[in-house]
């Protein structure tokens, strides 16, 4: 293991997958990689662990880079030592701008046993460690970057190209909405390209087996379940016991489940995703996305055997906070819990309200039980899956040779900057460039996140020839 460096030709192996142009015939590929490398140290190294956030520190990084570059660019401050930064390359405006967005915050790393300190990137292993590498400072080092070589390059383009480093992502996107409040114009874009979605690779190979394009997600939302009942001494128990009552409600939101919903992304996902799974769930997928109501009971069952499946084709709400009482021997007067929803855009905050609160009451009144949405959100509408996107990355991906890579929509599980983006009237698409595995993802919010080396480099002139191509 060794702290953050280059080997001579490292980015250029194993490269099996994907085709680069030739440096001497256009843009260096090899010194724009290096330069993201280095501008992603330094944002790993900016800790903007959130809370408090401190994206100030990162936006440093990026507003001496852009002033290097001759970048116009703007920082805002949506709080105390909190900004969020955007540049625009201008082009023609024959076509509708095009935004990059990233965000800068990233998750604590308390209690995580990390095999490096997680605020300074290293290379180990033929990947790059350190936290927000992959979530989300690594997409905020190809953008930029990108950006350099399009104005070094002195590429005529028919649209802006606008680069967006929020803050507060992990939190409540406090960022990305003070933008859209205070400075809508500044990010405008016919669409966004964001997290939630990518490049992925076979694991333990260089081999790209499908691109998701995460065009909706799940709206969050916290609901706050309190139970009544009589206080009094221990020694006299009675049956209005507000612990029990939270408990029943708590168990019948267990047995419930929310209605299935068969949308138009879902189906795509299980036709185009089948042939990557095991026998059996391949033909469970083809089969649902066939059916032209809701798949069968055999059929379900097969969905719902794996959890993430199953968390895609229903809203889902879950106990995660629990308290009550106030000493050993008494009654306590109330108990409190908190249900952590995420919510199909196809259905309402209100709408899911009004069935948590039916379960958990079951059905009566003077119950006993209340429920309350915990600062209610909006559900964001799913961007189109129209227009001049997927061509141009199918494009791409056959010039830089990946062959036929299947682009698979897909719904976010969790939330991200996109949520208020679509709410905006802005449709935004989770598509990381930089290409990472299954064992990858799993290293996000955890210890010893990563990605692979050599996916800067190809990141780079993925997106690269996407901002290209869609100026043509």
């Amino acid at each position: 293991m060794k702290t953050f460096g280059l080997k001579k030709g490292m980015l250029l192996a194993s490269v099996p997958f994907f085709l680069s142009l030739d440096a001497a015939a256009g843009p260096n590929f090899d010194q724009a990689s290096k330069n993201a490398r280095a501008i992603l140290g330094s944002l790993v190294a900016a800790d903007t662990t959130n809370p408090p956030g401190n994206e100030a520190r990162a936006v440093e990084v990026g507003v001496k880079r852009l002033k290097e570059l001759s970048i116009p660019f703007e920082v805002t401050d949506f709080a105390p030592k909190r900004q969020n930064l955007v540049a625009r390359l201008q082009g023609s405006q024959q076509k509708k701008p095009v935004l990059i967005l990233a965000h800068l915050d990233v998750v604590g790393t308390t209690g995580q046993k990390w095999h490096s300190d997680p605020h300074q990137m290293i290379e180990s292993d033929g990947f790059l460690k350190g936290r927000g590498v992959f979530d989300d400072l690594g997409m905020a080092a190809v953008g930029i970057e990108v950006l350099a070589l399009l104005k070094e390059q002195n590429v005529p383009l028919k649209r802006d190209l606008i680069l967006a480093w929020t803050g507060d992502e992990e939190s409540g996107g406090a960022g990305i909405q003070y933008l859209l409040q205070n400075h809508r114009k500044s990010i405008e874009a016919e669409f966004a390209l964001n997290e939630g979605g990518g490049l992925h690779l076979k694991n333990s190979s260089d081999k790209l087996d499908r691109v998701t394009l995460q065009n909706s997600e799940k709206t969050y939302n916290d609901f706050e379940v309190v139970a009544r009942g009589i206080p009094g001494h221990s020694s006299v128990p009675l049956k209005k016991n507000a612990i029990y009552r939270l408990s029943e409600a708590l168990a019948r939101l267990n047995q419930y489940q929310f209605p299935l919903v068969m949308s138009p992304t879902l189906r795509r996902y299980l036709k185009l995703s089948a042939d990557l799974e095991d026998k059996e769930m391949a033909a469970a997928m083809k089969a649902a996305a066939k059916a032209p109501g809701n798949p069968p009971p055999d059929v379900l069952k097969v969905l719902e055997s794996k959890p993430y499946t199953a968390a895609l084709l229903r809203t889902t709400c879950v106990a995660t906070l629990i308290s009550g009482g106030t000493r050993e021997n008494v009654l306590p007067s109330e108990a409190r819990a908190n249900i952590n929803c995420r919510i199909l855009p196809e259905q309402s905050v209100q709408e899911v309200q009004q069935i948590l609160r039916k379960v958990l009451t079951g059905g009566k009144e003077g119950s006993g039980v209340e429920v309350s949405a915990a600062a209610p959100l909006q559900s964001s509408p799913a961007s189109p899956l129209e227009g001049p996107l997927v061509p141009a990355v199918e494009k791409v991906l056959k010039e830089m040779g990946a062959g036929a890579v299947p682009i698979v929509p897909t719904m976010s599980l969790g939330a991200t900057d996109g949520r208020y983006m679509r709410l905006a009237g802005i449709p935004t698409y989770g598509l990381n460039p930089i290409a990472t595995s299954k064992d990858d993802h799993e290293t996000v919010h955890g210890p010893d996140e990563r990605i692979p080396i050599a996916s800067v480099r190809r990141g780079v002139e993925f997106l690269y020839r996407l901002i290209l191509e869609l100026n043509r």
